[in-house]
């Protein structure tokens, strides 16, 4: 049975590869990876919960801002579930969100575990036309209207393999173009749609002494009308409780990372980027706060390193 089910999965996973626009993603990835794969739902935690903020390009008009919300968690030992609100506003365009998660953990010999991730979305889309000064209303888009808005469904898989205190994880948050509804014009079936993406990631954890760890992380997107981006961070911790943190994102972008957990359980993280010189001085960077909650499994047997799953 669990052999039928690891090569439905994989075929899934190779027949899916393609084209994509992507969704915003977050820096919260960097403690919540949940974020950007279902996989790691229910993983390391029995319950946690996430609320993100994001303001890019502070001190631009109509830059992007994002809110996020996670909550998710474990079913006996082999199962996690959960779900995913986010909402993005920038300039003119609006962007809803709703994930369900799901996620099977299946160990396949000592201290190596495969994850399968599964996701079920709906998405809303939106333009704000209300204030928008053109010098022709010809195109249909703009044709007495204020402002449109599609609603779409959706469905995502990915992959994450694990050994001792390395993840390389595969996802593709959609599985299916969707086709603007609003009209036949093929110029516009990327306005308010989204399109098929994919996203490798990886982290790896080092022991450097008793208390200190440091963590480094990679993270590939691929996107169909935007060229693709990578991420590149270096995190040293401090018994897990506290971190601090540097990373780079193609463009030249730089940032800061730093964070705490109190009594292990209340996280508290804070994100800084900022674009080089591309903003001739005219934006404050990017801001990213995260407060989460974890639950930790009622014993240290009960993590994934050694968590009894079912073979």
């Amino acid at each position: 049975m669990k052999k039928a089910f690891l090569l439905l999965f994989l075929f899934l996973l190779i027949s899916v590869g393609g084209h994509s626009q992507q969704f915003p993603i977050l820096d919260n990835y960097l403690i919540n990876p949940v974020s950007i794969s279902p996989s790691f739902t229910g993983k390391y935690n029995r319950f946690q919960s996430f609320l993100t903020h994001r303001s890019e390009w502070t001190g631009l008009t109509g830059a992007p801002m994002v809110g996020f919300i996670s909550v998710d968690g474990s079913i006996g030992k082999t199962m996690g579930v959960g779900g995913i609100l986010t909402m993005n506003k920038a300039g003119i365009f609006k962007n809803f969100t709703l994930n369900l998660n799901y996620a099977y953990h299946l160990q396949i010999a000592r201290n190596h575990f495969l994850s399968f991730g599964l996701t079920a979305l709906l998405y809303q889309n939106s333009i704000d036309l209300s204030g928008v000064i053109v010098n022709s209303q010809q195109d249909p888009l703009l044709s007495s209207q204020d402002g449109m808005s599609e609603t779409y469904i959706n469905v995502g898989t990915s992959l994450l393999y694990t050994w001792k205190e390395l993840n390389v994880c595969i996802a593709f948050p959609l599985l299916f173009n969707n086709k603007s509804f609003y009209t036949n014009n093929t110029n516009y079936d990327h306005v308010l749609t989204m399109d098929r993406n994919w996203i490798f990631y990886a982290n790896y954890t080092v022991l450097i002494q008793t208390d200190w760890k440091m963590k480094f992380d990679f993270l590939y997107r691929d996107t169909q009308f935007s060229p693709w981006s990578f991420d590149l961070s270096t995190i040293v911790k401090f018994q897990d409780n506290y971190w601090l943190g540097i990373f780079y994102r193609k463009s030249n972008v730089i940032g800061l990372t730093a964070g705490l957990a109190v009594i292990n359980s209340i996280v508290i993280n804070y994100n800084y980027e900022f674009a080089g010189f591309t903003m001739m001085g005219e934006s404050g960077g990017s801001h990213e706060i995260t407060l989460g909650y974890r639950l930790p499994f009622k014993s240290v047997k009960s993590t994934v390193q050694l968590k009894e799953y079912s073979k």
